[in-house]
Parts: C-alpha cells; sequence; structure tokens
C-alpha cells in the first residue's frame, strides 16, 4: 500500500539522496526516513498484539476516523441513542460539548452551546494527555464547573479512551488514565453535596400559604416525591402499580432497569397528606392511567424523557422561588437552603431516616439501590409493618 510522504524530487535528486550533503536533499531525507520510522513502529505495535490490519495502521497514523475522539463519542452517542439509552446519551454529549470547549479555548453557556458546531475543533487521542487533563480540570473550575461535574466529564472521556486502547486506536503507553504511573491523570473523588432538608425544613415547606397555582402544584410534587422514597421517576407512576391491599406503591426505578443484575422493587405507604396531593393534581384511580396527568401512555419513549426533564425544570424553578420568597420573611440564621430540588428530596428521605436511627439496609432498599452488601444478599425483604412505620417518621400535623 503506497503512503505518501509529501515530498516531491527529480529522478536525479532522488538517486543522489543517500549520500547528498545539500542542506534541502539532507532535510528530505530526514523527513523520508521520520516519516518511514513512523509507520515502521506502528507495524511493530500492531504485530506485537496479533492486531495487524491496514485499518488500524491508518487509524495509528490518524487518518483512520477512530482517531478522531469527536467521531468515538459520537459512536458511543449513538450506540446508547439506538439502545434508548437517552440521559446516559445526553451525559456523554455534555462530556463532548466540554472538552470541544477546552479545545477551542472558549468555554460556551449551554444555549450558546446550542448553537456551536461541535465539528469546528476535532479532538485527537494525541491530545488527550495528563498534561492536557490537569489543564482542562483548572479551566473548567475558572469557568464555574464544579468538581462533581468535572469528574463526570472526565469518566466519560476515560471511558473512551478504554475503548480506543480495547481496539488499537491507542497504545497502552498513550493511555493517560492508568493507575500507578507518573505521567498519568487521577479522577479526582468528589464528595456527596450537603443538600439535604430538615424534617422542619420541610414543614415549613409544607405549611406555607401559596396562592400561585404552578407553584403549588410544584412544592406538592416535591412533598410528594419526598415521602414517596425520594421517587426520581414520579411522572412514570402508575395506578397499576397500587395495592389496596397493602395501600402501597411497589414499582422498579427507571434507573436500574438496564443496569441491576436483578429487578430492584421499591415499595412505598400511601399516607393522607400524599392522598390529598394526588386527589388535587392526580388522576382518578384506573388501572390503566398515570397517577399524575403528565403522561397519556402513547408517548415515545425520547418524549418520556423530555417531559420529564422538562417537568422536573419547572418543579425545581418553582421550589426555588419559594425558597426565596420563604427566606424573605425569616431572619438570616433561619434561612431554607438555597439549592433545594427535587433531588434534595432524595437526600432528604435518606438523610432524616438515617437520624432517626432506621437502618441503613432499610434506607438502600427504600431508595432502590443496586449496591448490595454481602449481608443484603440474605437479609429477608422489610414487610409492610416495617415500611409504614419507617415511614411515618416523616409525617407531620
Amino acid at each position: 500500500k503506497y503512503y505518501p510522504t509529501g515530498i516531491a524530487m527529480t529522478i536525479q535528486d532522488w538517486q543522489r539522496l543517500p549520500k547528498a550533503r545539500e542542506s534541502k536533499l539532507v532535510e528530505a531525507r530526514r523527513s523520508i526516513e521520520a516519516s518511514s520510522q513512523v509507520i515502521f513502529n506502528a507495524v511493530k505495535q500492531l504485530c506485537e498484539f496479533n492486531a495487524f490490519n491496514f485499518d488500524r495502521l491508518e487509524t495509528l497514523l490518524g487518518r483512520g476516523n477512530k482517531q478522531s475522539v469527536n467521531t468515538a463519542f459520537k459512536h458511543k452517542i449513538q450506540k446508547l441513542i439506538d439502545a434508548d439509552k437517552l440521559n446516559t446519551a445526553e451525559f456523554y454529549q455534555g462530556a463532548l460539548n466540554a472538552f470541544v470547549c477546552f479545545k477551542c479555548g472558549k468555554w460556551c453557556k449551554r444555549k450558546e452551546m446550542q448553537k456551536c458546531s461541535k465539528d469546528i475543533q476535532e479532538l485527537t487521542f494525541q491530545d488527550i494527555t495528563a498534561e492536557q487533563m490537569q489543564r482542562f480540570e483548572k479551566e473548567a473550575l475558572e469557568h464555574g464547573y464544579t468538581k462533581t461535574t468535572i469528574a463526570m466529564r472526565m469518566r466519560a472521556m476515560r471511558t473512551i479512551c478504554n475503548i480506543a486502547l480495547s481496539d488499537g486506536t491507542i497504545r497502552p503507553s498513550d493511555y493517560c488514565f492508568k493507575k500507578g504511573s507518573q505521567n498519568s491523570y487521577t479522577i479526582k473523588k468528589t464528595g456527596s453535596r450537603k443538600i439535604a432538608l430538615t424534617l422542619d425544613d420541610i414543614k415549613i415547606i409544607a405549611n406555607v400559604a401559596i396562592k400561585e397555582r404552578n407553584r403549588k402544584m410544584s412544592r406538592d410534587l416535591f412533598l410528594f416525591s419526598f415521602w414517596a422514597n425520594g421517587i426520581a421517576d414520579l411522572i412514570r407512576l402508575k395506578w397499576s402499580d397500587y395495592s389496596r391491599k397493602t395501600n402501597e406503591f411497589t414499582f422498579i426505578r427507571e434507573k436500574t432497569k438496564s443496569t441491576a443484575t436483578e429487578d430492584l422493587y421499591i415499595s412505598f405507604p400511601l399516607f393522607p397528606k400524599m392522598k390529598e396531593i394526588i386527589e388535587e393534581w392526580g388522576n382518578n384511580m384506573n388501572k390503566e392511567s398515570y397517577v399524575f396527568s403528565f403522561l397519556k401512555g402513547d408517548e415515545s419513549y425520547a418524549d418520556e424523557i423530555r417531559l420529564t426533564k422538562n417537568i422536573t425544570y419547572v418543579v425545581n424553578s418553582n421550589i426555588k422561588k419559594l425558597i426565596k420568597s420563604i427566606n424573605d420573611n425569616l431572619p438570616e440564621e433561619k434561612h431554607l437552603p438555597e439549592n433545594v430540588s427535587t433531588y434534595a428530596a432524595r437526600h432528604s428521605y435518606g438523610t432524616i431516616l438515617a437520624h432517626n436511627r432506621v437502618p441503613e439496609s432499610y434506607i438502600g432498599f427504600a431508595l432502590g439501590h443496586s449496591n448490595k452488601s454481602v449481608t443484603g444478599s440474605y437479609i429477608e425483604g422489610y414487610s409492610i409493618e416495617d415500611r409504614l412505620q419507617y415511614n411515618s417518621l416523616l409525617q407531620f400535623q
């Protein structure tokens, strides 16, 4: 197969090239030797892994599509979209956007990024070095990224590099995320954000009078989520998940449906205040209908994701406005945290139960955590009485 060097010369100069002393021909000779050595090294590397073919050689020489980090990300994103893993696909798209910002030097806001062409700045795997990842971390912090977000972006990049390493796109020596090496980048561990509310905070939010309808609905959905084990899949909750016999909802958490090794069922009892919220904002009991009227049942999975995000955004936006209005009427030392969201409802559920000395194993069960300890594998499931007892700790007059 012919690989051009990019150098042209006469037949006479070519014949003289090996022993020529003219600076022009000496420079050409060195350039050709260097190009030949690059190809030789690439062929040798592939042969060592018994993995030679011309596609892989093209990739190592920077001529194949896989050499582009952008292309590798897009391939991964498309596979996730094809598998209906749209949230994970968005996670990788966000990472690609961040690294494109880093490459071009202009850190766009989210709305600006939607108008930005991701193909203008092409990243290669040669750009992914420990030094560059450290620079990315520094610049991202300067542009308002949290340490948690940076770690998430880095984990996505590490996955892309792992794929490139396994298919021969990069050499082990070029992999910058390896552990125990001086010339490597270590993804920082980040502590969980302290976003849990106290039960007194929840009471204040629950008891405040609200005139504006959308804000009241957002507050009530936040409370329902809190009482319902911090449920994140609120709009997907169906009446078919409800049992009159036990007065409980039982469902599988959407996030772990395709990743857990076994179905993890979550159950929560329906308390009077939760029934009141359903009566005001929900649908009548019908096995075929959703509890709340955001979904009709004929939506595509992509539409479900979009609606979930839109509703979550509206609820979170209204909750933040509500907290601000509450704080405006409280002395500063009694202010509620300002970063309250539906995610805080989940954290609050677990934290308040933990402070009431509820067994950690029950909290993990109630939140639908898929990582079980060895002990958890032979503990029997919690009874209806247990769930009623523990979740009743969150009720108030």
